[in-house]
């Protein structure tokens, strides 16, 4: 039976031989292939001269393409243009970002902070202008041109501030030379493996670890020598290498970090709660995940005969052990923030802050900093002041348990948990009367409830993914939400109103531009954004209600996600657009969020007159909010490639099963379907459509039939089967199976998962 031709390995053989063109013959040839199906590698090699790859030569030859045609022109026009520049005016457009490159050949960088305000869109950086950086590379660019031909801001790369590839991790592949480490990040470039460490024959397909020790350059790929060869790439401990990795995460501690946290104790002594209140009669409760293990926020509402409300919410005093410039400081700052997996973290401080001295333990000592938050019977916040102080929390609650005591419902479970808590029981149900009070303001003054429900996956004992759930929010996360929203907002009405710089979180007003494509989408569904002039939140919140209860809310609300700016941190404020309000900072988190621990030194800054001192700090801390920025983005790009591969390798034991799903979005390179079963999303390829020859139609985001008309665009029901999983590649192909007419199923029907978590992680 001829064998199937893996497509990336034609790739290879292509770009090994260029500049010299390869016939199928040669290429079946070098690859040792006998038989093999010529048309399968024929149509293999076609999607390769499409996606500019290659270049076919004659009928049977193809040659690889050191440089995309549309790349080199970009390349061309930019050295062309480029005018003479003085070295004060380079020095003046010099920027910090991180570049991302793109298969095409090019990259951008994005530009954070205060200077983002100056850039519409990301900075273009063509081919030969990268200066031997690599993607997520943190990188210092300055501006060549603003090029109105090319609608783009165009820059060069004039340095590599900080690698993100000092390893790469990749499958060992045997060359006539040596050997060679392809990453399994395609983005990145092939790596040569010197030294005298070299594979045995028995290791090639298997991943491992070089260590880069020569950069890339125009006409030399890098060089490396290899450290360690982890094993099969399906296996979740090299799972986690190959994630962390690619996205350049920290995943040990140095020793200087570990011997600090080495000599912290398990629990504070008498001389630290000196200058602190003893809040230890007050009863704090902690409300987590069931899998939580690091509990850094502590909430106690107590209502006065009047119906006035005293709320405390009290987070762990991390600035109290880590001093700044220590090992553990220097390495926090490092990382910027913990990374959930399903499987683990890799968080910001070692085990013995983060899961014990910092961690809000029920019946254990702990030291605090506190928002007292004081509020009237309708809701309204009347007063607020912040302090150290030492705590003692009554009970570790859960977020299923507290949404269950909340509810009607009357079962035998139920009942005992209600008579568990005691006194406490009354304590939630004040702090869910005054949540209904603090959501319905702040959504009657425009914040956005973007609620979109995030996967959750199941896994074995071995760490196999053998679920795909979806994770709701219930009553008892939005308690949580509300009140940490509270502290943050007041918080940062505090260091504001004292005039001294700190890390808001902010996030700008969307691009009307942006608004309008947004407009064009929406406008086949019957729904816009009204708006005059200006993007409001309330414009935005107009369409989220509106849209509620469409059997397409989902995939329309994530259209709007995708038209809104992400939110970053700054010591410039611009305000949160998506929050609605004009003042907002992070303080809730600092176990797992560095810009928390930066607010709380400014906060007890400000507590101990040290004014001045505060606001000396205000380059430094402009130079971390957009370190810290980078840093969430990382993790939030691994944290859905760890779920992107979880669920690739869900499907591995689902191939060929029928399965009804919901188109939900288009591209010039097929349709992307989610299942009704899973929250999985997978690609079409037009070429399982019915017969017809279809072309793609950008304005209408559909596939058309040239003869019957056949259309496919989003909110097509369709049955389709998985016909291909990639776990390197993370992604997953469908096939057509039949249309489904809208009354055999409206929406999806991914079951839901109880809500449970290692964090509440909403990054507003």
């Amino acid at each position: 039976m001829p064998r199937a031709v893996d497509a990336e390995a034609l790739m290879r053989v292509l770009q090994q031989a260029a500049p010299r063109p390869l016939s199928i013959d040669d290429i079946a040839r070098i690859l040792g292939l006998e038989e093999f199906d010529r048309r399968q590698m024929k149509a293999a090699l076609e999607a390769g001269v499409e996606e500019r790859k290659l270049r076919r030569i004659g009928k049977t030859r193809y040659q690889w393409v050191r440089e995309p045609e549309t790349a080199v022109r970009i390349r061309e026009a930019v050295e062309r243009r480029r005018a003479p520049r003085s070295r004060a005016a380079v020095q003046e457009e010099r920027f910090a970002g991180r570049y991302q490159r793109v298969r095409a050949g090019y990259g951008f960088v994005e530009i954070l902070g205060a200077a983002a305000r100056r850039f519409a869109r990301d900075v273009l950086i063509p081919p030969g202008l990268e200066n031997g950086a690599m993607h997520g590379d943190r990188v210092e660019i300055e501006i060549v041109r603003r090029d109105p031909h090319l609608r783009r801001i165009v820059g060069r790369v004039t340095r590599v501030v900080a690698s993100t590839h000092e390893t790469i991790l990749g499958t060992l592949e045997p060359t006539r030379r040596g050997w060679q480490l392809v990453p399994e990040l395609d983005l990145l470039p092939t790596v040569d493996i010197v030294g005298p460490v070299q594979p045995r024959r028995d290791q090639a397909g298997l991943i491992a670890r070089a260590r880069l020790v020569r950069p890339p350059t125009q006409v030399r790929p890098p060089a490396g020598e290899l450290e360690m060869v982890l094993g099969p790439v399906d296996h979740p401990d090299v799972q986690f290498a190959i994630i962390a990795a690619e996205h350049g995460l920290r995943t040990e501690f140095p020793e200087p970090a570990w011997r600090e946290a080495g000599r912290l104790p398990n629990d504070p002594t008498p001389a630290d709660f000196e200058g602190r209140r003893d809040l230890r009669d007050l009863p704090f409760v902690t409300i987590d995940g069931e899998t939580a293990r690091d509990f850094d926020d502590a909430v106690c509402l107590q209502v006065s005969a009047g119906g006035t409300r005293v709320l405390w919410v009290a987070i762990a005093d991390v600035s109290h052990y880590v001093p700044e410039k220590s090992a553990l400081d220097q390495e926090a700052m490092l990382r910027g923030t913990s990374v959930y997996f399903p499987d683990r973290a890799i968080p910001m401080f070692p085990e013995q802050l983060s899961n014990q001295l910092c961690s809000l333990l029920p019946e254990r000592d702990r030291l605090v900093l506190v928002a007292e938050l004081h509020y009237d019977r309708l809701g309204h916040r009347r007063h607020a002041e912040f302090y150290p102080a030492v705590i003692r929390s009554r009970a570790r609650l859960t977020y299923t348990k507290v949404a269950a005591v909340l509810s009607d419902a009357t079962s035998t479970e139920i009942e005992a948990w209600r008579a568990s808590l005691g006194p406490i029981l009354d304590d939630l149900r004040a702090m869910h009367q005054l949540m209904l009070q603090l959501n319905q303001a702040r959504l009657a003054a425009g914040s956005l409830d973007l609620d979109l429900p995030e996967a959750l996956i199941d896994l074995s004992e071995e760490g196999r993914s053998v679920g795909v759930r979806l994770l709701l929010r219930n009553d008892a996360h939005r308690i949580i939400e509300e009140f940490m929203l509270e502290a943050n907002r007041a918080v940062a009405l505090f260091l504001r109103e004292h005039r001294v710089p700190f890390p808001y979180r902010v996030h700008e007003h969307p691009d009307p531009a942006d608004i309008d494509e947004l407009n064009r989408f929406l406008a086949r569904f019957g729904f816009a954004v009204h708006y005059d002039g200006q993007v409001r939140p309330h414009d935005i919140a107009r369409l989220l209600k509106q849209i509620e209860g469409h059997p397409l809310a989902r995939v329309l609300a994530r259209q709007v996600l995708r038209a809104l700016a992400q939110a970053q941190y700054s010591t410039v404020n611009i305000g949160h657009f998506g929050l609605a309000f004009p003042v907002y900072c992070h303080f809730t988190s600092p176990i797992r969020r560095y810009p928390d621990l930066l607010v709380h030194r400014q906060l007890r800054r400000v507590l101990s007159g040290k004014l001045e001192e505060a606001r000396a700090l205000a380059e430094t801390l402009e130079a971390l909010s957009i370190h810290c920025s980078q840093c969430e983005r990382q993790a939030v790009e691994a944290e859905r490639a760890m779920l992107d591969l979880k669920k690739c390798e869900f499907m591995f034991d689902h191939l060929l099963e029928p399965e009804p799903g919901t188109i939900v979005s288009v591209t010039n390179f097929g349709c992307f379907v989610e299942l009704d079963a899973y929250p999985i999303e997978g690609l079409l390829k037009p070429e399982s459509f019915p017969e017809d020859r279809y072309y793609y139609h950008e304005e209408e985001q559909a596939w058309i039939g040239a003869r019957r008309r056949q259309r496919f665009t989003i909110g097509d029901r369709v049955r389709v089967e998985c016909t291909n999983v990639s776990l390197r590649r993370r992604e997953i192909d469908f096939a057509l199976l039949e249309r489904l007419s809208p009354a055999e199923a409206t929406s999806s029907t991914a079951p839901a998962a109880s809500p449970q978590r290692q964090r509440q992680k909403r990054r507003h």
